[in-house]
This record gives C-alpha cells, sequence and structure tokens, in this order.
C-alpha cells in the first residue's frame, strides 16, 4: 500500500521503522511479546509518520530559510553530541558525499522546531497546584523500581543425562540450605556458575531471565526458593536483601515535574496542529504492484 501526503509519498520504511520503534517500547515496559498488537502499532506508525511528514511540509512552505550561523551551530552540537564528526558519521553510517542530505536535514529540523515554537507560543508558568496534579496522576515518573539481592545455584541440563536425579539432587541440596547450611560455600561445590556469579547482586525487573524473576521478587529476605526451571535447567535462590520501589518527594522532583508537564502541553499543541493541518491535506492510500500480485 503506498500512502502519498499531499502528493508526497510516504517511505514504506519510515512506517516499518517507526513500527518497529514503537512494539520495541511497549514490549520492553511488557517485559513479553506484543505480537497480537501488531496492527494497532502499524496504524499508529502510519499516523505518526503522516504527522511528521505534514509538519516538515508546513514548516517548508511557512519558516524561512535558517541563517549560516544557525546551520552550522546546529551541525557542531550534532558532532559533539555524538563525539565529533567522525564519529557522528560512523555512528549512523555517513559517507563523505552524503553531508549535503544531513545538512538539508539539519535546516528542516530547524525549521520545524521554528514553526513549534511559533504555536506552541511561551508555556505559562503553571501553578504549584498544577504540578502538583501532574505529579499525582504521573506517579511512574518519579518512582524507583524495586530491587531484589539474591544468590543463584544453577545445574545444567547439559551436565546430566537423567533431569530426574538432577531434580532430586537439587531438592536434597534445597534440604542443606533450608537447614542452615552456607549458600555460598555449597553453591561453589554444587552449581554449574561459577563463583563470582553466585552472587547476583541487586537487580531490577527486567534484567534477568522471566523465569529467575518471577521466583526471586515473590520471596521475603532470608527464603530459600523450590528447586524451579528454565529452559537451560534447575535452579535455586536465596533473596539477601530487597529494596523496596520508593516514590521521590514533590519537593525533589519539581523541577522535573515542570518539565514533564510543559511537554506533554507541547505534545498537545502538536497534535491539535496537525489535526488543523490533516483537514486540509490531500491523503490517500493506493495499492501497489506487490499488494495487486499478491
Amino acid at each position: 500500500m503506498q500512502i502519498w501526503v499531499n502528493e508526497e509519498a510516504v517511505a514504506p520504511e519510515w512506517i516499518e521503522e517507526e513500527f518497529a520503534q514503537i512494539k520495541s517500547w511497549h514490549e520492553q515496559r511488557s517485559q513479553g511479546s506484543c505480537c497480537e498488537r501488531d496492527d494497532e502499532f502499524r496504524a499508529q506508525a502510519k499516523e505518526n509518520v503522516i504527522g511528521r511528514l505534514l509538519l516538515n511540509q508546513d514548516a517548508e512552505g511557512h519558516v524561512p530559510e535558517p541563517s549560516k550561523e544557525e546551520i552550522d551551530a546546529a551541525l557542531q552540537q550534532l558532532h559533539k553530541d555524538y563525539g565529533g564528526e567522525e564519529a557522528f558519521m560512523a555512528n549512523l553510517g555517513i559517507t563523505g558525499d552524503q553531508k549535503e542530505f544531513v545538512e538539508r536535514q539539519v535546516v528542516l529540523n530547524l525549521k520545524v522546531d521554528q514553526l513549534v515554537a511559533g504555536f506552541c507560543g511561551e508555556l505559562s508558568n503553571p501553578s504549584d497546584a498544577t504540578l502538583r496534579a501532574f505529579y499525582e496522576l504521573h506517579p511512574e515518573l518519579y518512582t524507583t523500581e524495586g530491587k531484589v539481592r539474591a544468590l543463584h545455584i544453577f545445574k545444567s541440563f547439559r551436565q546430566s543425562e537423567d533431569k530426574e536425579e538432577l531434580f532430586r539432587e537439587c531438592c536434597r541440596m534445597r534440604e542443606r540450605l533450608v537447614s542452615g547450611e552456607d549458600f555460598k560455600d555449597l553453591a561453589k561445590g554444587f552449581s554449574d556458575k561459577p563463583a563470582e556469579e553466585i552472587d547476583l547482586g541487586f537487580f531490577k525487573r527486567g534484567e534477568l531471565m522471566d523465569e529467575f524473576e518471577y521466583v526471586a521478587f515473590s520471596m521475603q529476605v532470608g527464603e530459600v526458593s523450590p528447586v524451579f526451571s528454565s529452559y537451560h535447567g534447575f535452579h535455586l535462590a536465596k533473596v539477601l536483601e530487597i529494596e523496596a520501589s520508593t516514590r521521590k518527594p514533590y519537593e525533589e522532583v519539581q523541577p522535573s515535574v515542570q518539565e514533564a508537564w510543559a511537554q506533554e502541553k507541547r505534545t498537545q499543541k502538536i497534535q491539535e496542529h496537525i489535526k488543523q493541518l490533516r483537514t486540509k491535506a490531500q491523503i490517500r492510500e493506493e495499492a501497489d504492484d506487490s499488494d495487486s500480485s499478491s
């Protein structure tokens, strides 16, 4: 399907790149696959790409060209952000003959920024009550994630042809651990992991494999887990410490609350502007050759 926005073609790869980013963001947050939402994410990606293209077209048509000094300053800042011009080009895979393309993109970004600044205007200073309400509505932004520190014993399926006997060995080891024997000492002679990987230190959700996290985050300090399995083998864990999630007090994060509030308002104004542009835009979709042949 080929999409046209005011007779400008939308490259299919733009939508696929946007789709990949949206899906990755959601999967990181949910710590799982979101394949069943692919249609939703692709529709969102299409709307995002069309919106950005409308902004670009509006900026190209109504914002004057930036000065050479502004362009040079923007390029220098871009290079600085990447650790120099060579690092910037290497990181993005840009060759010398593509410098003109990069400069055109910088010019377009400057024009879009000026366009947005024009219709956003100066956001009025919000009242303290407004910021406190925003803080209460978005607790996840100001809450540190809970962490667990645990010890780990691992027995690989590859080390034994008899999984049932391996499971019984792990159960006998658990009995010794529950009776009070030192976890680290026993693990050094029993675990298939090196000694430095017995104490896992503090970790938060999303940093280790799901099977281990499900168990570790359900335990109390000092508790030894039942023997549990993963694709790779059997595991035993003991929780040493728990750092509960904590919400930072409003007074401590007030500057970042105001920044987040302003960003939300700016995003709202951008979406309102895009909505206005869409009412005047000619947007059409038509089947391409690959669609008709499939």
